[in-house]
């Protein structure tokens, strides 16, 4: 995979899109090992909104997007890439349990 995604960015590919669920976390060291010296030619993403299933099952099915989780994702995302930014953090999907913060930030 490494030899795979320095070749993908040698052709020009510079987008990587990573996730927790994917793998899970085996995605991100993955795409920190093999585009860590090329990180200033490539644009890294990550998602959050999802918790891994709280009987152990191996299903990410829980969702969470509560600013607690949300930072902890960032965290745990920053030292997994071994990098100091994101470029693009977003949500992997609507947590209807978060939905209802929207409208406090809506004009």
């Amino acid at each position: 995979m490494i030899s795979l995604i320095r070749s993908a960015v040698e052709r020009g590919v510079t987008f990587f899109d990573t996730a927790e669920v994917y793998g899970p976390f085996h995605q991100r060291r993955t795409c920190r090992r093999s585009a860590g010296s090329l990180r200033d030619q490539v644009v890294i993403a990550t998602k959050f909104g999802f918790k891994p299933d709280p009987n152990g099952g191996t299903r990410w099915s829980v969702l969470d997007s509560s600013p607690e989780h949300i930072k902890e994702v960032a965290e745990a995302s920053l030292k997994r890439l071994r990098t100091d930014v994101i470029d693009l953090f977003y949500q992997h999907r609507v947590d209807p349990e978060c939905a209802h913060r929207r409208r406090l930030l809506a004009p």
